[in-house]
């Protein structure tokens, strides 16, 4: 959600409606749906947004776990 927030694609608003919808289905269906799943549904986000901004957590990932092993940190 921080990244879209961050891209100007969705409100914090948009984030808090769709963190409630994933709760309310996890707890009837016991499925985790993802929020760019939610997003997506709702045409909050295109399926386009979606992928740029799973690059992007990918991206943050891996520059997270470069920078945790060259300085021997944990998170």
């Amino acid at each position: 959600g921080e990244i879209a927030i961050k891209k100007g694609l969705v409100s914090q608003k948009d984030i808090a409606r769709a963190l409630h919808i994933q709760k309310e289905y996890e707890e009837i269906h016991k499925i985790h749906k993802e929020l760019g799943v939610i997003l997506t549904e709702k045409e909050i986000l295109t399926p386009g947004d979606v992928k740029i901004i799973l690059e992007e957590q990918k991206n943050q990932q891996s520059l997270m776990a470069w920078f945790t092993a060259l300085f021997g940190l944990s998170r």
